[in-house]
């Protein structure tokens, strides 16, 4: 309600200088600016120079085959297909995130692909390439560069003096905090974003007072810019293709928490993270931002909604129990869609371990009872709803809904192929052609690679076997990397011979790698 409850820096801004963080410490708030994005498209769509639901090449002719085709409410609400560079595609056309990509570089390799993730508006997988075309879009309608235009737009009428756009970790900026990577040894490492050309996909730094500023205009207190359909837009949920009801908006979450709604958007950048969230109905605004990796920015706003709302809210959402369900940890697949999902434990400390979801071999979230129903809700690809069977029931199989399109997993068998016995079908190259990378499937001892043979390092993904033609993939790379890269492998057979490999982790559907000997 406007009134300051807690304000204050706490640790370093630079553990290698020693200079301390203050409120008006300025750090980047990462993902959290795509919202910024969303209202800059807007703006310019109420004077009529950006048609938000027209195609991308509407406002950029030269964007040709798929990349032009989404439109530009699609980018906005991670529904185009479009896959996203920074996921396992820059690790394979690069080698390993120790590459720093030029300006340039995410529309030169979005022009390469012919494939797309999933058709558009059938669901949502999140994709920092759909906030970079967006900005692009930004630049082209209205004739600035897109860190001009938010400055004359938003940051100025708004008061937000220290806000700007930062594109690069390699530029300087006055008053910024360092970020900082954990190392196993308690050491820190600096954090570099691996790109130079981080627009509205999270290249925004800012400060707790002007943050504030802008939590109270974003949800009406005190609004200085944006008309009343500008708003109405930005917190529009997103209908899929199926006429499900997602909770992602443009560029901010819509969701219950306890009773009460909060809007969001977390953020995080290599040695850093950031949660924007706000409660409307109690006026209560909540930016946290974190100079270090591992800082748990969503999970401490929302203890402080947890403390100033205590006498408000309703009880946590009931989680589901592990115990009676143990046999249900195992792997879940679907041959169509060739994704693979595992429950798995999660260990709250001083209570029960609850049931949790892999996605890939990344974790998704945990599975909760939401209205008879057990959903995984994931900010990476929206909510996963199914039905657990009985306790002790052990089915072949599992009825999932994701997105409001119905899928059917198996169970794959507690007993698998080993590695030599499936290695002699799948040793030799493949090729990723839209991107011209060719990699090599090889043995190591006893275990199963697929080797992307950098020029120098280690850059490689250990092929575990699920089944005959299922595979987890554990990401092993000597360069540092911003998060994990984990995912799964499917084989696709011809004749019983293989003909190529099917790539899927936490951003990327199905990236196809033709066998090539």
């Amino acid at each position: 309600q406007g009134e300051v409850i807690f304000r204050q820096g706490l640790g370093l801004a630079s553990f290698e200088h020693g200079t301390i963080n203050t409120p008006l410490t300025r750090m980047r708030i990462g993902s959290t600016s795509k919202h910024f994005a969303s209202v800059a498209a807007l703006l310019l769509a109420e004077e009529g120079k950006l048609d938000i639901d027209g195609p991308l090449r509407q406002i950029m002719p030269e964007l040709t085959g798929i990349l032009g085709e989404p439109t530009l409410r699609e980018l906005m609400r991670h529904t185009s297909g479009l896959r996203d560079p920074h996921d396992i595609c820059n690790i394979l056309l690069h080698k390993s995130y120790s590459h720093i990509s030029p300006v340039g570089t995410g529309i030169e390799i979005a022009q390469r692909f012919t494939s797309n993730n999933y058709p558009r508006g059938e669901r949502m997988i999140y994709c920092n390439q759909g906030y970079y075309l967006l900005s692009l879009a930004v630049e082209r309608a209205s004739g600035l560069s897109f860190g001009e235009f938010l400055r004359q737009r938003i940051f100025e009428p708004m008061g937000m003096g220290d806000t700007c756009l930062l594109p690069s970790d390699m530029d300087m900026l006055p008053g910024i905090a360092a970020l900082h990577v954990p190392n196993p040894d308690g050491s820190w490492r600096r954090g570099i974003y691996p790109s130079e050309d981080l627009l509205g996909s999270g290249g925004m730094v800012s400060t707790i007072d002007d943050m504030l500023v802008w939590i109270a205009n974003l949800r009406g207190a005190q609004r200085k810019l944006g008309s009343d359909k500008l708003w109405q837009q930005m917190l529009e949920r997103t209908q899929y293709s199926s006429g499900a009801i997602g909770d992602y908006c443009l560029g901010l979450t819509r969701e219950q928490y306890r009773g009460v709604e909060i809007v969001h958007h977390a953020g995080a950048v290599v040695g850093g993270t950031c949660q924007m969230l706000t409660v409307p109905e109690h006026e209560l605004d909540v930016i946290l931002m974190f100079n270090r990796m591992d800082g748990p920015a969503p999970a401490t706003a929302l203890k402080v909604v947890d403390t100033v709302l205590a006498d408000i809210l309703a009880p946590l959402a009931a989680a589901s129990r592990l115990k009676g369900r143990e046999h249900l940890l195992t792997n879940w697949y679907n041959p169509q869609s060739h994704r693979l999902l595992r429950p798995f434990s999660h260990v709250v400390p001083g209570k029960e371990p609850v049931l949790a979801m892999m996605v890939h071999e990344m974790v998704g979230g945990l599975i909760e009872e939401q209205d008879g129903k057990w959903i995984m809700t994931s900010p990476a690809h929206g909510s996963i709803e199914f039905t657990l069977p009985a306790e002790g029931d052990m089915p072949d199989q599992l009825e999932i809904s994701d997105s409001g399109h119905a899928e059917i997993y198996q169970r794959l068998p507690a007993v698998v192929p080993s590695v030599t016995e499936l290695a002699p079908g799948l040793l030799g190259r493949y090729r990723l052609s839209e991107l011209d990378v060719e990699m090599l499937v090889k043995l190591d001892g006893d275990e199963l690679w697929l080797d992307l043979q950098p020029a120098s390092g280690r850059s490689r993904m250990k092929l575990q076997p699920l089944g005959m033609d299922v595979f987890k993939a554990l990401y092993d790379c000597s360069a540092f990397i911003p998060y994990p890269a984990n995912g799964s492998v499917a084989v696709e057979r011809m004749d019983g011979k293989v003909v190529g490999l099917w790539i899927n982790c936490i951003r990327t559907r199905n990236l196809w790698l033709e066998r090539c000997d």
